[in-house]
């Protein structure tokens, strides 16, 4: 910033052109109001106010918003009572950092359903909603209503209804949250034959299809799905890539095996970060510690190999590949269908939540350690129905570790 003078007088003050953006975005950002408004309720921030370190507490009687759901599918499911809950490979929820609440999609592999559906859940409100009602249930064989519903539009096959996506994916890690773009991102990889089919019997050729990476959109201010058409180059077509967005970087990291790219969802373009002579395997979870601007990953053991947890650093703008920093010895069985791991920011600390065993774990970076907790307060409090499928993400606002069953959720603070 300078400051401006005539011969003898104040002129003004010269502001950069990107403190201006940085300016305008946060007013913006005040000015939009989230909708639905969504009250506090007294009692969620009671018991959340009186958490302190290493603590938890359980949560009751979710309301569940489901405007517009009906009988979707005849009863093959029991949102309108409970919200959604874990579908096999899909038990990642995104932090909204502008929106104060957490993003949800993704489908099952097979059963009872394969949704295009759209919720966010906010903790103060102890609230789901349902941004997108599902208008595709995509079980394989289609009915005639199903089948007109289709259409194939730029290369994207996508629902007449809302403009969904047809073919839908689990998320496994691939689901991350731009706050700049305010665009929930979800790298949509399956198996291609079952679209192909859909396709051709649309009376299209597959070579119509957009040929690059199967990136979804959502816009949860304005309930709409929009596919992310990029140019070349591009990564390699891959299921279980995970995806975070790197704020340094300004874009969405992919990752998979030894292979790292960049994702701009505004340009609508990919840049290769590295080929890591060290890769992860498969099914990693993964998260960003942003106050070392460091990927942390863990994978519980593969084959014959032993638990392992890997860093790998950013710098510069470049990222220093991946390193093992542990390998064997006490830590989690992380894995992307059964455990949940995010960054904490007031701790400086990962977190991981084995669903499996109702395990809570926390990682010190620094010392490149992994300890067990013993929280003070309830354990979480589900069924053997709902440990299977809980879902969860760390809230930056209320500074907990979220975990939602059905119509109940555990609140886990590390630190106050």
């Amino acid at each position: 910033m300078k400051i401006l003078y005539g011969k003898d007088r104040f002129i003004g003050i010269k502001v950069p052109a990107v403190m201006v953006m940085f300016v305008l975005a946060a007013v913006l950002c005040r000015a939009a109001t989230v909708e639905p408004q969504l009250a506090p309720k007294p009692d969620v921030l009671a018991k959340l106010a009186q958490l302190g370190d290493n603590a938890s507490v359980v949560l009751e009687d979710t309301t569940i918003i489901t405007d517009g759901l009906g009988d979707f599918a005849k009863g093959w499911h029991n949102m309108p009572k409970t919200g959604p809950a874990g579908r096999d490979f899909t038990i990642k929820m995104v932090w909204m950092s502008d929106r104060k609440r957490a993003f949800f999609c993704g489908a099952n592999h097979g059963s009872p359903h394969r949704f295009n559906d759209a919720w966010e859940y906010d903790l103060a409100a102890n609230t789901w909603v349902l941004l997108y009602v599902p208008d595709h249930n995509d079980r394989g064989k289609f009915s005639e209503e199903e089948f007109a519903n289709m259409v194939l539009t730029n290369g994207w096959l996508r629902t007449r209804k809302g403009g969904g996506p047809v073919h839908v994916a689990h998320t496994w890690w691939g689901l991350t949250y731009n706050p700049i773009s305010s665009n929930v991102l979800w790298y949509c990889a399956w198996p291609k034959h079952g679209l192909f089919t859909k396709v051709e019997a649309l009376g299209h050729k597959r070579e119509e299809l957009f040929q690059g990476p199967p990136v979804w959109s959502f816009r949860p201010q304005e309930r709409k799905w929009e596919p992310i058409p990029t140019t070349k180059l591009w990564p390699r077509d891959a299921f279980g890539a995970s995806l975070e967005y790197i704020p340094e970087l300004q874009g969405s990291l992919w990752q998979y095996y030894g292979a790292s790219w960049l994702l701009d969802d505004v340009k609508g373009t990919w840049r290769e970060m590295e080929k890591s002579k060290v890769g992860l395997p498969i099914e990693t979870v993964v998260c960003y510690d942003t106050s070392r601007q460091l990927l942390i990953a863990q994978r519980g053991p593969v084959q014959d190999s032993e638990a392992r947890t890997w860093h790998n650093q950013l710098k510069d703008g470049a990222l220093g590949g991946w390193q093992v920093v542990q390998s064997g010895g006490e830590q989690p069985n992380g894995h992307d269908a059964r455990s949940l791991m995010y960054y904490d920011p007031r701790a400086k600390m990962a977190l991981q939540y084995d669903r499996t065993q109702q395990r809570m774990w926390s990682y010190d970076p620094a010392e490149s350690k992994w300890q067990l907790q013993t929280p003070q307060g309830p354990p979480p409090p589900f069924t053997e129905q709902e440990i299977k499928r809980a879902i969860g993400y760390f809230d930056e606002e209320h500074n907990v570790f979220v975990v939602i069953g059905f119509g109940r959720v555990w609140c886990y603070r590390y630190r106050k």
